[in-house]
């Protein structure tokens, strides 16, 4: 077993700017393909924003969601993948778009795909942003392959993701918000400005950071 001091995992930030630049190109490759679905269905979380996106670009408004539990902040797993919201509208005989932001093993979709299945859709096809090789699933739309694994931080988790992973470094006792950057950058490749850090240490941790004085009452 590793402990957390041995830990590596080698994470990749991406921006708003390219969440958007991505999901257009998604938008024109299901676009280009000649698929209408009646319905887009994104799978929470990761899926909310670019299957919204996807609906502007593609002009569609039927759009709704449901909930599948696999993955905790700081790259934790919980288990296997499992229906924790189900799908609350009829899709028989209506074609899908399911969308999630990326493929890591592949079981979110496949359990996703098959359970969307039982209502007996006209067809279903898949979108995500970022498939990964290693993934058991082959999504039919995705704009770009990931060969070498690691850890995608999206922009609408990359708090929880940083809190996840300086907690970790608290719990060895690590405390001080320019140790925390160091090992920020050694362990997990995440280099962000010690501003941010500090925020975190202050709001989600409730830890003050050194050098900072609490107002007098």
């Amino acid at each position: 077993m590793i402990s957390p001091s041995d830990e590596r995992i080698r994470c990749e930030i991406l921006s708003w700017a390219e969440v958007v630049r991505d999901a257009k190109k998604l938008a024109w490759a299901i676009r280009d393909s000649g698929y209408v679905p009646a319905i887009v269905i994104a799978i929470g979380r990761g899926g909310y924003v670019p299957a919204r996106i996807l609906c502007d670009y593609l002009v569609l408004d039927g759009l709704t969601a449901v909930k599948v539990e696999h993955w905790k902040k700081a790259a934790a797993k919980r288990g296997k993948a499992v229906v924790r919201y189900p799908l609350n509208i009829k899709i028989a005989g209506k074609k899908v778009l399911l969308v999630d932001d990326l493929t890591d093993t592949g079981e979110t979709l496949d359990l996703t795909v098959r359970y969307l299945r039982r209502f007996r859709p006209e067809e279903v096809r898949t979108a995500v942003l970022l498939h990964k090789t290693c993934s058991i699933f082959v999504p039919d739309y995705f704009v770009r392959k990931v060969t070498k694994w690691r850890w995608i931080i999206f922009p609408w988790h990359l708090w929880e993701d940083m809190t996840g992973f300086v907690e970790k470094l608290q719990s060895e006792g690590i405390r001080h918000d320019r140790i925390i950057c160091r090992e920020l950058r050694k362990r997990y490749c995440i280099n962000l400005p010690i501003d941010m850090i500090r925020e975190v240490l202050s709001h989600s941790c409730g830890i003050r950071t050194p050098g900072k004085r609490s107002s007098d009452s």
